[in-house]
């Protein structure tokens, strides 16, 4: 009965959702297989090898693909995924590629894959996307926490459109984005990639990410893969009730709002157990109460730190397996050992043929094993449009909220404005954390190029726009 009322309490929040304005697009939610999709799948499975099988399941990153000049290399390939591989991973902010080099790397990749592989399956190049596709020359958005101050659904569909169209140019067909933590505590290290502490507005917010991303078609959309699986932002302990009501809200929405096929697990534990091997949260919270058919997937090395030794990664596979984790990211770690596992009768040939259908029927849904598939656009490539560049400043500009004015506002000609902190003074506050100049910084050790994109630090700005009689002052004040 208890169940049955949470359900139903469910229920009537999503259908106010789909009362909103945010059912405006109207969207296709073909379920994840199809007759369709289940002939092509199931013909393309009979005639794969074990291996075949196996490299469908994880994902490899760009940099053991490539030479010293960063040029995809014959001979890394064939060491590295001479049966294909599921996923390249991150393969845009990892590498410094200018928006042609990098989807010929792309088309490069996929024309190893079809001439010199058995199969000849191409990959799924996935990447972060919460303030655009994150490639260097890309459009920078504002992040997420800043866009749920928008208050603009809308707006965030045609955002996320854009995205889409940005990363389809170069031959990108999966997002590990939105991330819809409900998070309610302020130290939690990654608060602004969330939309805040309401589950409604996450759910909101996020339903309109997922609309705009994959659109109308998956076939000429991309991929979205909402994350974290559940309660990684705060809330997995909570009571049932929160929980089922207010955590899993945002992923409901997605799920059952805008027909999300890929969710992803986070780091985090759930009654003492990593989630990424937790059958209760897979099995019954993400497929039995939300009814979600895609695929799931790891984050980036969970799987490997369910047990700690090389002779403990059999192990490690056949948990996450079992608990209903379809893929392993980023490198395959673990699930190269799936083999041995399935011999020694800890993972089912069944539980592992799920697995890789699944991954497949992605790889059919997004159109990439159809004859003559596009998987990348041809000519010169431009991923910051003025269009785009458009739609971030209007973001921008809504996303600022004033919560008090005594009089302030607007600024008089004779003010003196005292400007403390770092962040004031510093273009790092500026880009986000999951932008490509922020991955280049911290995966790299690089420093971003302040003119692309261009940069003004608030301090800059104020000091070049201020009447000639205002004092604008700064003061570090800590590090």
């Amino acid at each position: 009965m208890k169940k049955k009322k949470q359900l139903l309490v469910a229920g009537i929040a999503l259908s106010v959702l789909f009362s909103t304005n945010l059912q405006a697009q109207t969207v296709n939610y073909t379920p994840f297989e199809t007759k369709e999709s289940q002939k092509i799948v199931n013909e393309l499975y009979n005639r794969m090898t074990l291996e075949e099988k196996v490299a469908q399941l994880h994902g490899i990153v760009p940099g053991s693909l490539v030479d010293k000049n960063g040029k995809l290399s014959d001979e890394k390939c064939r060491k590295n995924i001479p049966n294909g591989i599921g996923h390249v991973c991150q393969f845009a902010c990892a590498q410094e590629l200018d928006p042609d080099k990098l989807r010929d790397f792309v088309a490069d990749l996929q024309e190893w894959l079809r001439k010199n592989t058995p199969s000849g399956i191409p990959a799924i190049c996935h990447e972060e996307a919460i303030s655009g596709f994150a490639a260097k020359g890309a459009t920078v958005y504002p992040q997420q926490l800043g866009l749920a101050c928008t208050w603009n659904p809308d707006l965030m569909i045609e955002k996320s459109r854009q995205t889409a169209e940005a990363m389809r140019k170069v031959g990108s067909t999966m997002a590990l984005s939105p991330m819809v933590d409900v998070v309610r505590t302020s130290t939690f290290n990654r608060i602004e990639e969330s939309y805040g502490e309401d589950s409604y507005l996450s759910g909101a917010m996020g339903v309109a990410f997922v609309q705009g991303l994959q659109g109308n078609d998956l076939a000429k959309g991309v991929a979205a893969c909402s994350k974290h699986f559940l309660g990684y932002g705060g809330g997995s302990e909570s009571p049932e009730k929160e929980l089922t009501e207010e955590i899993l809200f945002p992923h409901e929405a997605i799920i059952r709002c805008a027909g999300s096929k890929c969710t992803m697990t986070g780091y985090h534990s759930y009654k003492g157990k990593l989630v990424v091997a937790s059958a209760p949260l897979i099995q019954d919270y993400l497929r039995g109460r939300t009814g979600f058919d895609g695929i799931v997937v790891s984050d980036y090395g969970a799987i490997g730190r369910l047990y700690k030794g090389d002779d403990m990664l059999a192990k490690c596979a056949a948990e996450a397996m079992n608990a209903g984790n379809d893929l392993e990211f980023s490198n395959g770690k673990c699930y190269p050992h799936l083999p041995e596992a399935m011999a020694s009768g800890i993972v089912s040939e069944a539980r592992f043929e799920e697995a890789v259908k699944r991954a497949l029927t992605l790889k059919v849904r997004l159109g990439m094993l159809t004859p003559n598939a596009k998987l990348f656009e041809k000519g010169h490539l431009n991923l910051d449009t003025p269009d785009y560049r458009q739609t971030a400043y209007e973001l921008a500009c809504q996303s600022v909220v004033l919560l008090k004015n005594n009089g302030v506002l607007p600024l008089k000609p004779t003010a003196k404005i005292a400007l403390v902190g770092p962040n004031a003074n510093s273009f790092w506050s500026l880009i986000g954390d999951y932008a490509y100049p922020s991955m280049l910084a911290f995966w790299r050790r690089k420093k971003p190029d302040g003119q692309n994109p261009y940069l003004i630090p608030l301090y800059d700005g104020l000091k070049n726009r201020k009447p000639g009689s205002m004092i604008v002052g700064y003061e570090r004040g800590c590090e």
